[in-house]
């Protein structure tokens, strides 16, 4: 009950804050000529932090996935350059890595989920020559919260959808100028011709939203 408590209060104050004031959550991947690359995922919820919410209010699991990742491939050959940011008076946590190629990549995953060869997310992302694929997960990450215990995401306060309050945006950097983009409307290249955005929110990738994308440089 505290808990569920504590999520009340925390959903109250995100309706209550601007729209432009949410949870952002970023993906960005930057690939270089020689196939490698370099991932960084960055939540940033500095909104709540203006507001005096304590961390207590949000899930251990939320505030310590920089820390579970650097941990999970500290090991892994083809993994370096680890940084992982857990910043509570901002409210910014961040992981941050280079691999050495897509299989590398995969590998990594497989040991962060603990899941055998085959499983969706080992296949997340394929880098080729003059070719980036990055899978769809839109299904797999709303088969999860339907799963998941906690309900909040699910849930509408004051009329306004708890999901919508979460931005997400993935950032692609190819090495040369992108020359198409395909498999995702709403996949944009930006006025730098070597930069891809996706955006949307968590609410629309739950109803559907695409988020994979195939870039061609």
């Amino acid at each position: 009950m505290q808990l569920f408590n504590r999520l009340k209060w925390l959903v109250a104050v995100l309706v209550l804050l601007p729209a432009t004031s949410c949870i952002d959550l970023v993906e960005h991947i930057k690939i270089y000529p020689d196939k490698s690359g370099d991932y960084s995922l960055s939540l940033d919820m500095g909104a709540l932090s203006k507001t005096g919410v304590g961390n207590s209010s949000l899930p251990e699991g939320l505030l310590n996935f920089p820390q579970f990742v650097e941990e999970g491939l500290k090991d892994v050959t083809g993994i370096t350059d680890i940084k992982a940011v857990s910043d509570k008076s901002s409210g910014f946590y961040s992981v941050s890595f280079h691999f050495k190629n897509h299989k590398v990549f995969k590998r990594a995953l497989m040991k962060l989920a603990g899941l055998k060869y085959g499983f969706i997310i080992p296949n997340y992302m394929k880098v080729g020559k003059h070719r980036f694929r990055k899978k769809d997960i839109g299904p797999m990450v709303t088969k999860a919260i339907e799963k998941s215990d906690n309900k909040m995401l699910d849930q509408e306060f004051m009329g306004v959808e708890v999901s919508s309050l979460i931005n997400v945006k993935t950032i692609v950097e190819t090495p040369k100028p992108v020359r198409k983009v395909k498999k995702n409307d709403r996949a944009i290249i930006t006025s730098d011709p070597e930069i891809v955005e996706i955006k949307g929110t968590l609410s629309e990738i739950i109803k559907g939203m695409n988020t994979g994308v195939v870039v061609k440089y």
